[in-house]
């Protein structure tokens, strides 16, 4: 189902875009099995900018009107609401890492689509969207299990983990996000959006009554943007490629700059997620044969060194996803002189201030922020 080479995830999508994206919105909520057809699959690619949302959207709207694709095109802005919501709420996510217990989960619950579902995440590291919120919401309310024991179950298994769209789809269903508005799996929703392949009737808690006190996620703070990059020829130009953006050279190659790079990346504990990582940095240093991979910080340095490199841009960090924009990795770049930038891309430039509320807010500036890119409508 996940192609690890860009040119086979660009088929795949114009593909998807002529064939499938049409009925997108009719059929999105069903969960037929893999290899999931009626959806795109891009989120792993989406989550590292392996492909970036205005590559996908110029594909998308290349073979459809947009207003017939406005539900997908709210899809792809969902990963965006939801990085930029936790960007102006960031204790969100320390009070879930310090929250966080290991609750081992029976090999066998007795109801079958949430071992299905767990099987498949296992062996594919993935679930359909419906899925996940069904499977989180038997987690929590039929189950017992904390919801943050199930956002750390999918953080080690899912191939497309992100720190904003899986604590806060967690805290959502758990009825924290829309607060005292659980989502609650149904039965009689689950056997009609699989077909009929599950109907675990009378086996579900369909009733809950929550009494949060709202006292977290009401307080916003503002989100500054970092100063704007100018785009000019840098002496000894480096770019660090990570998860976090691994596209981020391209912004240079459309405009022609001189560059070196390389690739960062380290171990993953879980097998599946590992060997996907791997792959898809293969194919990036495949491509790149001048690119250049490192796993670890001394290997960067010397990197930084040998390529005399001056100036250094880096993906942006997000709330969750620091790797380098520590004081000891910034202590070291400053040892030796060189001057660096975590670069936002104008996407979330642009979208991060309008997510500080809900989801429906948000919606609302989408078509002004497809504007704001190169995309041609």
């Amino acid at each position: 189902m996940f192609p690890t080479k860009k040119s086979q995830v660009i088929e795949n999508l114009i593909n998807f875009s002529a064939k499938e994206l049409s009925s997108y919105s009719k059929k999105r909520n069903y969960d037929l099995g893999p290899p999931h057809k009626n959806v795109s699959k891009l989120s792993p690619y989406l989550r590292t900018r392996f492909i970036t949302e205005e590559e996908v959207l110029k594909i998308a709207v290349g073979s459809n009107n947009i207003k017939n694709i406005e539900k997908f095109i709210e899809e792809i802005f969902w990963r965006t609401y939801w990085r930029g919501w936790l960007e102006s709420h960031p204790w969100i996510y320390d009070e879930y890492l310090n929250t966080i217990q290991h609750q081992p989960l029976p090999k066998k619950t007795g109801i079958k689509c949430f071992d299905y579902w767990k099987e498949e995440l296992l062996d594919t590291g993935y679930l359909h969207n419906h899925s996940r919120m069904w499977f989180a919401s038997i987690w929590i309310f039929t189950l017992g299990y904390s919801w943050q024991s199930g956002a750390n179950f999918f953080k080690k298994n899912l191939l497309d983990y992100c720190p904003a769209s899986n604590t806060l789809g967690w805290r959502w269903v758990a009825g924290l996000q829309t607060i005292n508005k659980p989502y609650l799996a149904m039965s009689h929703n689950i056997d009609y959006f699989t077909n009929g392949r599950f109907h675990p009737f009378n086996q579900l808690n369909e009733q809950v009554n929550l009494n949060y006190i709202e006292h977290n996620s009401s307080h916003v703070i503002k989100f500054i943007k970092p100063n704007k990059i100018e785009f000019k020829n840098f002496d000894n130009l480096g770019i660090i490629l990570n998860k976090n953006d691994l596209s981020l050279n391209n912004i240079f190659k459309i405009k022609k700059m001189t560059y070196e790079c390389c690739v960062y990346s380290t171990e993953h504990k879980n097998k599946l997620v590992n060997e996907f990582n791997k792959n898809i940095i293969q194919d990036i240093l495949n491509n790149n044969k001048n690119f250049e991979f490192t796993e670890n910080f001394n290997q960067i340095v010397d990197w930084l060194t040998n390529k005399k490199i001056k100036n250094l841009v880096l993906p942006y960090e997000t709330v969750g996803n620091k790797i380098f924009n520590i004081e000891k990795f910034k202590n070291k770049l400053e040892k030796l002189n060189i001057n660096y930038i975590f670069l936002l891309r104008d996407w979330d430039r642009n979208a991060f201030p309008y997510a500080t509320k809900g989801f429906f807010k948000f919606k609302k500036n989408i078509p002004d922020l497809i504007n704001l890119t190169d995309i041609q409508i």
